[in-house]
């Protein structure tokens, strides 16, 4: 500003240095000023940045979200990914169909989700509620979920959607004048008041004039701000700089000369214009994002309870469910029990727990009480349901009309007394623990002793007795000869005696298996077959493991496992240093024992030498069979020819010559003979020299046309994995079969057989072989055999069903085929025999070749294997 000069200086007002260029006032409202607009641009860079990561804003339209979220405060969110589950407790953006909002419009809505229901749909209330909104919330309604909130920026856009003109005035008023400020009211620089005076000077730079003062004390100097302002500051500087070049100097009053240094460079002006750019940018700027704003709404729906005239709203915070926990009666209970849950709430209070009760394995829960003060405890009066497994689970409900449920706690109801021996298992060797249970016993004491008796003699001795809880007994196993034993526990108090059910063959086994490693012969070259045997007079064997190592060392490997007889396996001698080797077998019974055969010692492998051996296609060869060999040549190999020949003749028929590896060729059984084959592969290394294999003898060759194709079980009732009733085997055959020569005078329609199920040893071809066969009046069906590759019974035992046998016919590609189902009925023996299986496996089913298809021809006896996804069948 431009100061006159006179003779003598006005006297200072005593707030002049508060409110002059140089004051605190002008420096406090601009700090405040660029603070205020600083704030104001940081929020809404805030609110605007994660656009670029695909969120989107809302503005908060009212208060039911309150106190964390407020009108006007800005909510962004991200659009949830379709099927992903929406936490509970976290804030989403939905939108509220019209048929949900009184106005009948529809919305975009902002609450919290307070609860999942089991249909899949939500429940959701705003914070400052206090009843959950009515219409349950389905996930394809949610439009985003919250992730940042930033106060208060969308106020200004909300005071212009809603046309609250006053606030939305009070607010432009401020931030235009808090742009003024910041922008134009720069404080000046101070001067040195003895510094000396630098006459000629155009200025400082900063828009400032120089006024000098002629009068009475001299020469002064004031630097000062130009009074230019805002709107006419351009054009009153650019005049001044036509008719003023440089300094000027100009009479002020008669008694005083005020002059003026002005500045006229570019950069000045172009300052100046800068300025009111960035003034102008930022006041579009906010303008911008307050119209955007206004138009991005989304309402949080607030309902309230009005209290009396001054509308006090009553809210309801707490959306976390109470929690619940029931307490176990006991592992029994018998006449009136109490059973009592633990239930709180942090925030509320509870309004109610309820006990319920359902059998075990059943679907229905039912109350046993409500009850509304702690301690939570009902009187369970256990004599109004039959005796069994029970579970128990609470449900308790806060004020709030929040619910949770307990976990369920498992208890057995015994109003009846009843003694229970626990099964140790099927198969048992050392010492074996057995444990008796007593339920029902009341208020009288029983001693209980554990009895035994060998398999179906019913000539009982005691093991050990027990005068109190716990029952516990020890049967040191090893005493007794290996054989099957009936086990039962005897409860008695006075001359009241009562019997468990008995637990009927449980065999000891202590006895190892025998197993013996076969000689493989030396030297060893290329692939070749190791086997051994291996045998067990009681449990039966179920693997059986050959190993190798080094000559001389200690360290075995694993060559290969198998599970059933004959036990053997393919090996490539390739893998291994040539050099000497030994050998052994361990064998594994189904009681657990181990034992190790004698080594075969110092066999050669030596590949160095040419060798050549032809793989195993199975005892049976239908249609196109892969042949396949093995070879090595230290020179090289020329070729490899498979060849067959009928069994016991030197009539070898070449069947394919392979130049090299893999040396895999097909052969067309159906262009041979039926009958027995031998087959071998011949080696011509490079040098002409030729290595004959071992030969594969007695393979059979059958392409009957009448033979069993597939074989398949289902599992109509019970549990899976078991034999049962309504279960059913299906056999398909490749034609149609006469019924009557599958047994006598049978035309297919339904006829009740019985079916036969043998556990494998038995049979002696394993404790995994049980097989099933069909008889009729006691004679055989010929149905043949089913090896289920599985343990469905004990061991060693037996098991007989009453079953219905039906034969329907049916055509594949134009060709009729029978399918025979037997479906199985009720258990005529051997019920507690029976075993659960959790191993899938295949089926083999074996056709008797007295079966004829309509023309007279025999069936073939060639294993049908079960088809399709390896499952546990029954």
């Amino acid at each position: 500003m431009i100061r006159e000069g006179s003779g003598s200086d006005p006297a200072p007002s005593r707030f002049g240095p508060l409110f002059s260029a140089e004051g605190w006032v002008p420096l406090l409202a601009s700090v405040l000023s660029r603070l205020y607009l600083g704030v104001l641009l940081s929020l809404a860079l805030i609110a605007a940045l994660p656009a670029v990561l695909g969120w989107h804003g809302t503005v908060v339209q009212s208060g039911s979200m309150e106190p964390h979220i407020s009108a006007g405060d800005v909510v962004l969110a991200v659009t949830p990914n379709p099927g992903a589950p929406v936490p509970v407790g976290g804030v989403v953006e939905y939108t509220s169909p019209a048929s949900a909002q009184p106005s009948g419009v529809e919305k975009t809505m902002l609450h919290r989700v307070v609860a999942e229901n089991t249909d899949g749909t939500y429940v959701t209330a705003g914070d400052a509620n206090t009843d959950v909104d009515s219409t349950p919330l389905t996930p394809e309604q949610i439009t985003g979920q919250a992730r940042l909130l930033v106060p208060m920026i969308g106020l200004p856009g909300l005071w212009l959607g809603t046309g609250n003109l006053p606030m939305l005035a009070w607010w432009s008023t401020l931030t235009l004048t808090a742009v003024i400020i910041a922008f134009f009211g720069n404080r000046p620089t101070k001067r040195t008041p003895d510094a000396p005076d630098e006459p000629d000077t155009p200025g400082d730079g900063d828009g400032h004039v120089e006024a000098e003062n002629h009068g009475d004390r001299g020469t002064r100097r004031v630097n000062e701000y130009s009074t230019l302002d805002v709107l006419n500051g351009v054009r009153a500087q650019a005049q001044a700089d036509a008719t003023r070049p440089g300094r000027i100097t100009a009479p002020i009053t008669p008694q005083t000369d005020l002059q003026i240094d002005t500045p006229v460079s570019r950069p000045i002006i172009t300052s100046r214009y800068l300025r009111i750019g960035a003034a102008l940018g930022l006041l579009a700027a906010l303008a911008g994002l307050v119209i955007a704003t206004a138009t991005a709404f989304s309402a949080a729906a607030f309902t309230a309870s009005t209290a009396n005239t001054a509308n006090t709203f009553g809210a309801a915070p707490d959306w976390t469910p109470p929690s619940v926990t029931m307490t176990s009666p006991g592992p029994s209970v018998q006449a009136t029990t109490s059973v009592t849950a633990e239930a709180s709430d942090a925030e509320s209070s509870i309004r109610s727990v309820t006990i319920e009760y359902r059998p075990d394995g059943g679907t229905t829960w039912t109350a046993i009480c409500t009850t509304v003060t702690a301690p939570y405890t009902c009187a369970w009066n256990t004599q109004a349901v039959p005796d069994g497994p029970y579970a128990l689970r609470a449900t308790t409900t806060n004020t709030i009309g929040l619910s949770a449920t307990s976990a369920e706690v498992g208890t057995t109801v015994a109003n009846t007394f009843t003694v229970a021996l626990t099964d140790p298992g099927e198969i048992q060797r050392g010492v074996v623990n057995l444990t008796t249970t007593l339920t029902g016993t009341g208020t009288r004491a029983y001693t209980v002793r554990v009895e035994y008796a060998l398999a179906g003699t019913d000539r009982w001795s005691a093991l050990c007795t027990n005068a109190s809880a716990p029952y516990t007994c020890s049967w040191n196993t090893t005493t007794f000869a290996n054989d099957y034993y009936d086990l039962r526990a005897v409860a008695v108090s006075g001359s009241s005696v009562t019997y468990s059910e008995t637990i009927s063959d449980v065999l000891v086994d202590n006895q190892a298996p025998s197993v013996t490693m076969n000689d493989p012969g030396t030297p060893l070259t290329g692939t070749r077959i190791f086997t051994a045997t291996a045998t067990d007079a009681h449990s039966g064997v179920v693997q059986t493991q050959i190993q190798y190592a080094r000559a001389g060392s200690t360290t075995w490997t694993v060559l290969c496992n198998a599970e059933t007889a004959p036990y053997s396996c393919k090996f490539d001698t390739l893998t291994l240093p040539n050099g000497s080797y030994n050998f052994r077998a361990i064998a594994t019974d189904a009681a657990g024992i181990s034992s190790i055969s004698a080594v075969i010692s110092n066999r050669l492998v030596d590949n160095t030498i040419a060798s050549v051996s032809v793989d195993d296609p199975g005892p049976y060869l239908t249609g196109s069979t892969r042949l396949t060999a093995s070879a090595n040549a230290p020179t090289g190999i020329r070729q490899v020819r498979i060849q067959t020949a009928p069994s016991g003749s030197t009539t070898w028929t070449t069947r394919c010559t392979l130049l090299a590896s893999p040396f895999i060729c097909d052969w067309d059984t159906r262009t041979s003979p039926d009958g027995l084959y031998d087959l071998r592969a011949i080696l011509t290394d490079t040098t002409g020299r030729e290595t004959i294999s071992a030969l594969i003898t007695q393979r059979r060759v059958d392409n009957s046309p009448l033979r069993g194709l597939d074989v398949q079980t289902t599992n109509r009732t019970g549990t899976p994995g078991t034999v049962g009733s309504g279960d059913s085997v299906i056999f398909t055959y490749s034609q149609q079969i006469n019924p009557g020569t599958m047994t006598s005078g049978w035309n297919g329609a339904a006829l009740p057989v019985t079916v036969r199920l043998r556990d494998g040893n038995l049979l002696g071809i394993g404790g995994t072989q049980d097989t099933i066969d069909v008889q009729r009046s006691g004679a055989t069906v010929n149905l043949g055999t089913l090896n289920t590759r599985q343990s469905y019974i004990r061991n060693r035992k037996t098991a007989t069903f009453n079953a219905t046998m039906t034969a329907t016919t049916t055509t594949t590609n134009g060709v009729s085929q029978t399918t025979v189902t037997v479906t199985l009925g009720t258990t005529i023996s051997g019920a507690g025999n029976l075993r659960t299986t959790s191993t899938p496996a295949a089926m083999i089913w074996t056709p008797s070749t007295i079966v004829t298809n309509t023309t007279g021809t025999r069936s073939s006896s060639t294993p049908a294997i079960e088809t399709g996804t390896l499952d546990r069948d029954f």
